[in-house]
């Protein structure tokens, strides 16, 4: 049980902003926009130029680097943020690359307390909330408020801890917890044994300290507090949201019918559900592993809860049940996927096979094995999982809420 009400508290006691990128020049900022221009044009099809003149609000932005390209790309910025840590930072950016005029409002608020004392209706073009808005519940609190704030046809952009998706993110926590009991060293200590290769094997924008902190020992980084796609398409839904795009895509990208024919919005729902059902084992993976029916979802949410389970207490009995579902996970692998580049599925074959021979060198307690696994095993280096999802609805005006 977490000792912080919510994740802005946990990240007030931190030395380290989670996503504090440190931009010293403009080349800094370029590259990260460019970053940002391919994740919105090539994954979400939101085009740069949607955002000029758009009124926008931003929850929960840190330091404020996206919030920098928002600005750049136009839009008028209103940017609400509780951690009072990370203002400086933001009014900072803004002023050193000319972009004051585009900061309408920096608010120190969080969801609750916005929802709470906001009396706006209708009133933005595009709401984002990324990173964060997985830990705030009720998900009707935040639904609900972006209901209220977003003008007809306006986006709300997400992302979010996915919790297949997580599983190989959980199983690192489970390695670094078990490092640190067997060890007694310091969190930083035993994630600099343990991941400094697997993290220096793929560029980052942010320290290697702010990932320690803001995911192995963030304790909302956990099973009890991530989504679900099919669950949060139908609660935008009910609250009048329409899926525009997705990274992964949620909708059936296989789907072939004529043109003119409109789906009902139950049909775009049903069709979603069944497209990600099929989808899951390239959620768990990080690639494409579409299945020929859709995933025994029992079997998977037994899977991440038993892994979960380990980060908190490490039990043999519970080793033994993960690995019996691992071995049903490598025969779906090998025998129920119909649609993967075949290197994909070697590389997750491989991926499943090193996770069997961690979770074997962890029952053991063999600190010497688990560091050469973690530096020196290729596949489970290789292997970062699909965590974060990304997710955008169109506010529609002839969807009406049903809740």
């Amino acid at each position: 049980m977490s000792k912080y009400k919510n994740m802005y508290e946990y990240y007030r006691m931190q030395d380290v902003l989670p996503t504090y990128g440190g931009f010293q020049s403009r080349s800094d900022l370029e590259a990260h926009e460019q970053y940002r221009r391919r994740l919105f044009t090539e994954k979400l099809f939101l085009p740069s130029r949607l955002f000029q003149n758009a009124r926008m609000i931003e929850f929960g932005p840190d330091s404020g680097e996206n919030s920098l390209v928002f600005a750049q790309w136009g839009a008028s910025c209103t940017l609400v943020e509780p951690n009072p840590k990370a203002h400086p930072a933001i009014k900072e950016y803004f002023q050193r690359y000319g972009f004051s005029h585009r900061l309408v409002s920096l608010e120190h608020a969080d969801i609750e307390g916005f929802a709470k004392h906001c009396q706006l209706l209708e009133e933005y073009d595009i709401i984002d909330a990324e990173g964060f808005i997985y830990t705030v519940r009720p998900e009707s609190l935040w639904i609900d408020l972006f209901a209220r704030l977003l003008n007809d046809d306006g986006l709300v952009i997400l992302s979010y801890c996915e919790a297949f998706g997580s599983f190989i993110e959980l199983l690192s926590k489970v390695i670094h917890a078990r490092m640190r009991r067997l060890t007694g060293m310091s969190a930083l200590e035993a994630a600099q044994k343990l991941f400094t290769v697997k993290w220096d094997s793929i560029p980052h924008i942010r320290s290697f300290e702010s990932w320690v902190m803001d995911v192995l020992e963030n304790p909302f980084v956990r099973l009890s507090y991530f989504l679900e796609p099919d669950s949060l398409c139908s609660q935008m839904h009910e609250a009048g949201f329409s899926l525009y795009s997705s990274w992964p895509s949620y909708k059936d990208a296989l789907a072939v019918y004529w043109h003119k024919k409109t789906l009902t919005p139950d049909e775009q729902i049903q069709s979603q559900s069944r497209f990600v059902a099929h989808s899951r084992i390239s959620h768990i993976f990080g690639k494409q592993l579409f299945l020929s029916r859709p995933a025994p979802e029992e079997m998977l949410w037994n899977l991440v809860r038993l892994t979960d389970s380990l980060i908190d207490e490490f039990s043999d009995e519970t080793v033994e049940q993960l690995l019996e579902l691992l071995a049903v996970l490598s025969h779906m692998l090998k025998f129920e996927v119909v649609y993967s580049d075949p290197r994909d599925r070697e590389d997750a074959c491989r991926a499943l096979e090193s996770i069997t021979t961690i979770m074997s060198t962890l029952r053991k307690g063999s600190i010497d094995g688990i560091v050469r696994f973690c530096n020196t095993d290729s596949a489970w280096i290789e292997t970062w999982g699909m965590p974060n999802h990304f997710a955008v609805f169109r506010k529609s005006a002839s969807l009406q809420p049903t809740r």
